[in-house]
């Protein structure tokens, strides 16, 4: 899954990182993205605010919060997304994401970023009417299965460019790109229980839990 994540950094690096132009409005670094909160999403070749819990425009209101992941395997026939997959994807940046191991009862969050602590780009998908966004998730790697069996997919850069542009429907182009990056671009540490709740939004939410 993927419940949390952060994005830390000034939007005009995000926005040299993605080759799009930065928002009018002021983009807050956000260290602990939870569902419903806004977040930065990359489509149609700008940066733009949109909320995290995707809800197809034809629901007509019937879904009232959203889905925050849409599973890899599927999404290109699945009800919810299939529109979404051919017609609105995006690219959602972060910095880091959370998981939590279950550990004799207790939920030990967890945070994976890359190891030289760059942007990188989750795949998503995203309703222009309702203004949502999901993240796109897939089998663990082998680093984040010790943690949890799921994670987001994290688009290697060079199909970047593919999953933004909408004139590509190919599944066969498209779906073997929703896989785990590689373990070893990534590193895990455990952080406080700072993070379990969505009103901390702070650097301290990042920071190491010390043994």
């Amino acid at each position: 899954m993927c419940v949390r994540y952060s994005q830390t950094f000034e939007a005009a690096a995000v926005a040299e990182r993605f080759g799009v132009k930065p928002p009018a409005m002021p983009v807050r670094p956000s260290y602990n993205i939870s569902a419903g909160r806004e977040g930065v999403v990359i489509a149609g070749g700008v940066m733009r605010m949109l909320k995290w819990g995707f809800i197809p425009g034809w629901a007509g209101g019937e879904i009232k919060e959203g889905f925050i992941n849409a599973r890899a395997e599927g999404i290109a026939s699945r009800p919810a997304f299939r529109t979404a997959f051919y017609k609105s994807r995006c690219i959602v940046p972060a910095d880091g994401f959370y998981e939590w191991a279950h550990t004799a009862g207790d939920r030990v969050p967890y945070r994976f970023e890359f190891r030289d602590k760059g942007l990188f780009a989750m795949a998503g998908v995203y309703d222009e009417a309702t203004g949502t966004y999901a993240v796109i998730t897939c089998p663990a790697n082998a680093l984040v299965r010790t943690v949890q069996h799921r994670m987001p997919v994290i688009l290697d850069k060079q199909w970047e460019k593919l999953w933004l542009d909408m004139r590509a429907s190919d599944t066969e182009e498209l779906l073997p790109i929703l896989r785990a990056c590689d373990s070893g671009l990534l590193h895990g540490y455990k952080v406080s229980a700072l993070i379990n709740s969505t009103e901390n939004d702070s650097p301290d939410c990042l920071k190491p839990l010390q043994p």
